[in-house]
């Protein structure tokens, strides 16, 4: 008796590795994109376009935060992928288990 393949389970565990890896691309192109915007563009107010204490202050903030939540997005991304790899090795276990399994108790 042949053993039996999790096709489906495999499937999931890969497409959840996908999931993850795409997060940390996205998070890796938008801190590209982030870094390669002038500092002059986010400190300076847009009407007179001079830096004043209130735009330095946003500009700042807005830079802070964007780093924060990409640092956020790589680790859940990360977090993701992990679960993806450990799903696809724990199919992978299973199958050989029953292998072993069979190859202890053959069918009569």
């Amino acid at each position: 008796m042949k053993p039996h393949r999790d096709w489906l389970g495999r499937i999931f565990a890969l497409l959840i590795l996908l999931v993850g890896v795409g997060l940390m691309l996205l998070c890796f192109g938008l801190a590209y994109q982030m870094f390669q915007t002038p500092p002059q563009r986010l400190m300076n107010n847009p009407q007179t376009n001079s830096p004043d204490l209130n735009s330095l202050v946003m500009g700042v903030w807005a830079s802070v935060r964007s780093i924060l939540l990409l640092v956020l997005m790589a680790i859940v991304g990360g977090m993701i992928a992990n679960r993806g790899i450990t799903l696809y090795l724990h199919v992978r276990r299973a199958e050989y288990e029953e292998r072993q399994q069979q190859e202890k108790n053959p069918p009569t």
